[in-house]
């Protein structure tokens, strides 16, 4: 049998299993970001120096893509059907179970799900619905853009969901989106600041895990994944590309004084766009559902 056709159809498995599985999840949004300074100045009022202090709130920051490349020949021998030969091509098409549909749980499978919590706080940086809104804010004479961004991230409670710092020349963003009983989003913007946040993405790890952990229904008490041994002395099946810039950690500035501050917290409705306002600052966010 062709492995590859085998694979794919191992994953398309795997996925619609999973979104079966799933239960309370975290609902996913993606999030569009412009940033941008107003260069004229029409309010009177003075706009002087603060303190900004970042200390004791949760920040992280977006990743990027991650670069993998797989380790075909490793994969190919891992499968071994000496014993017990398999072979979709062998398989009745129109032969069907219904009682093992049942009992496995695996009826109405959706096989075109996603799974979106691998690509949580990714950045995507391609901006969909603030595309028009970016090209026409290029155009204005009195407005200079600073800043794009894009990503997808579900929508904690204020407690566990951390701020995402994007840092751009010597100005940033601080963004929280959050969920009580409606969704809220916490910005904090400045210029001419220089404050930094952990690259450590041990805090994306968490969300993500326990995400998974919320994914498996209690009548699932165990589910062993047997993996032939022999895989690990034939050399790794996924070698991700390290970036040795990122190994070494600069010590974090979280109190700095800034020329420009935003502060501004709202309770928002997905699906729409949401625009931030400061004499010198504009910040336009969307968050709507990624389903």
């Amino acid at each position: 049998m062709n492995f590859y056709k085998f694979f794919t159809l191992s994953l398309i498995f795997f996925a619609s299993f999973y979104s079966v599985a799933k239960k309370n999840n975290n609902e996913t949004y993606n999030v569009e970001i412009v940033v941008f300074e107003q260069l004229e100045i029409i309010a009177n009022e003075q706009l002087e120096s603060q303190k900004l202090s970042i200390e004791g709130i949760n920040t992280i920051t977006l990743q990027d893509k991650l670069e993998i490349s797989l380790n075909e020949k490793s994969i190919i021998n891992s499968f071994d059907f000496e014993e017990n030969e398999f072979s979709v091509d062998m398989m009745p098409i129109n032969e069907t179970n219904t009682d093992n549909k049942e009992s496995s749980g695996l009826t109405n499978i959706k096989t075109n799900s996603q799974i979106y919590e691998s690509k949580w706080f990714e950045k995507k940086s391609k901006l969909d619905q603030l595309n028009n809104i970016y090209r026409r804010l290029d155009r204005r004479k009195e407005y200079k853009i600073l800043h794009k961004e894009s990503w997808i991230q579900p929508a904690l409670s204020k407690e566990n969901a951390p701020y995402i710092h994007e840092i751009f020349d010597n100005n940033g963003l601080l963004i929280k989106l959050y969920k009580s009983r409606y969704l809220h989003l916490d910005v904090i913007a400045y210029l001419d600041g220089n404050l930094s946040s952990n690259k450590d993405k041990k805090i994306i790890n968490k969300i993500k895990l326990d995400a998974l952990k919320d994914s498996i229904p209690d009548e699932i008490k165990d589910y062993d994944i047997k993996i032939d041994t022999k895989i690990f002395e034939k050399g790794e099946i996924v070698k991700p590309k390290i970036n040795t810039k990122e190994a070494f950690s600069e010590p974090l500035i979280r109190l700095d004084e800034v020329k420009y501050l935003l502060k501004e917290e709202r309770r928002i409705f997905k699906n729409e766009v949401h625009y931030f306002d400061h004499p010198k600052i504009g910040i336009i966010v969307s968050v709507y559902s990624s389903l």
